[in-house]
């Protein structure tokens, strides 16, 4: 159940700066709708696969508050956005779920599916590696919330093993670990620089 609180509190804070300042300056729309599409397609795969929920059910929460975010970035935002495609990509999302859902989801696409959340999440994480690299600092970036991120990535590795004979879904959080390893080693070591 630690992975569960785990997941509910690792957006939390942020979601509760944005309701407290009203503002989403800094944040990226794409970052937020990226890793949102990764934890749906990640709760899409392990449910059609039928794994067991305490094995990735913290995405959904993670998933959900990602929604959340975006939700508030749409409201909040500063920049002049059209709400008519974001509006048909939350109807092909909700078709897409449906259609999953009722079984209409071919069975030899679910490896695609479940590879998703593994591109997605490389997607979102390799740019910042390489930045960060090239600048010799990280920014903002936390290692609070990148440590926390890679001890559940070792916790699913664990429980992958024990429970569930799937090798996308242990792939994808062997990589998703190395790429949130790299971050913490690279916040670690350009601390002075940082600070």
């Amino acid at each position: 159940y630690a992975m569960f609180l785990g997941g509910l509190l690792i957006k939390l804070p942020q979601i509760i700066a944005i309701l407290r300042t009203q503002t989403v300056t800094g944040m990226s729309e794409m970052s937020l709708v990226t890793e949102c599409l990764a934890c749906l397609s990640l709760c899409a795969y392990n449910s059609l696969m039928g794994h067991p929920f305490e094995n990735w059910g913290e995405m959904a929460l993670i998933g959900a508050q990602c929604a959340v975010q975006i939700g508030l970035f749409w409201v909040l935002t500063t920049q002049a956005i059209s709400m008519a495609p974001r509006a048909l990509g939350v109807v092909l999302v909700i078709v897409g779920s449906a259609m999953m859902a009722s079984g209409m989801f071919p069975a030899e696409w679910l490896p695609v599916l479940g590879l998703i959340p593994t591109v997605l999440g490389a997607y979102a994480r390799v740019p910042q590696i390489i930045l960060n690299f090239r600048q010799s600092h990280t920014g903002n970036q936390s290692v609070i919330t990148w440590g926390l991120s890679l001890g559940g990535n070792a916790v699913r590795i664990l429980t992958t093993l024990v429970s569930v004979n799937d090798v996308v879904t242990l792939a994808g959080y062997v990589v998703a670990a190395v790429l949130n390893l790299t971050l913490v080693l690279q916040i670690l070591a350009y601390w002075s620089r940082t600070n």
